[in-house]
């Protein structure tokens, strides 16, 4: 009984030491927390410096009868480098903790941990950090532009932050090696939040159902109707979360398959050979 009693406790200090050892191995390296204040940052002076303010009508496709707007090239473009740069990032940083430390992880297996609470620590983190990068990304943009509903703007860099997570959790958990992990995420992240969602492309596009099948769709409708518009954003935030939890699911699954052959808690011990 008094086992039982404590487990609750002992898998709750199991979770938060790993999340500390994770913390810890992640910004061990000054610079890489350095480059994460900075990117969002680098990404909004180029958009400012290098879009145009002549107003322009854009369609908005997930707006009732897709709504057109006037609006300043340079204003859609800081919505939409935001949203660039929070799924950028946070994508790398699930990719990485997904891949780093496989060993360790083993070794966690064979001392006790759980493949659950391994699980928990990396979706704790990858929730801390989509959170905090969007509230920072979202901070940066306020100085530059300003949206119609804030609250709505930051909710879809954190929801686009969510889906680009759990994508980079999910490529991680498939791919052993960091290059072919980057290059998917490079290619799809380019593809869809850094091109096609932006409205622009999307107005002028032959085939738009391709558009709003990619995972930065529903996220990026979320910041532009709330930046530029009074629409309700309620169906889209929905879709963006089944679209994330799909992606989680999928990587907490193979994950979990891989760390199988060492949970059954046995530690196998070659015995010494006989010296003669």
């Amino acid at each position: 009984m008094g086992t039982t009693q404590r487990e609750p406790g002992m898998r709750i200090q199991k979770v938060t030491y790993n999340l500390l050892l994770i913390i810890k191995e992640t910004f061990r390296n000054r610079i890489t927390l350095l480059l994460l204040l900075l990117i969002p940052a680098i990404f909004y002076f180029i958009a400012f410096y290098t879009t145009s303010e002549i107003p322009i009508l854009i369609k908005i496709a997930s707006a009732p009868k897709e709504a057109v707007v006037m609006m300043k090239p340079k204003d859609l473009g800081l919505i939409y480098i935001g949203l660039a740069a929070a799924g950028f990032i946070t994508s790398f940083m699930a990719l990485n903790i997904m891949q780093k430390n496989t060993l360790a992880n083993k070794r966690q297996i064979l001392c006790g941990n759980t493949t659950f609470e391994l699980s928990l620590s990396k979706l704790i983190f990858v929730i801390c950090v989509i959170i905090t990068l969007g509230v920072y990304t979202g901070g940066l943009g306020l100085m530059l532009v300003t949206p119609g509903h804030v609250a709505g703007v930051i909710l879809g860099y954190i929801l686009c932050g969510f889906i680009y997570g759990s994508f980079g959790l999910f490529i991680g958990s498939v791919f052993k090696r960091e290059l072919e992990g980057i290059l998917v995420i490079v290619l799809l992240a380019n593809l869809d939040i850094g091109w096609l969602q932006n409205p622009i492309y999307y107005s002028a596009a032959p085939n738009k159902f391709i558009i709003k099948l990619l995972p930065g769709f529903n996220p990026s409708q979320v910041a532009v109707i709330s930046a530029f518009t009074d629409y309700s954003v309620s169906s889209q935030i929905i879709y963006s979360i089944i679209y994330g939890l799909a992606f989680l699911i999928l990587a907490m699954i193979i994950f979990g398959i891989k760390m199988k052959i060492y949970g059954s808690g046995k530690t196998h011990i070659t015995p010494p050979a006989k010296t003669i």
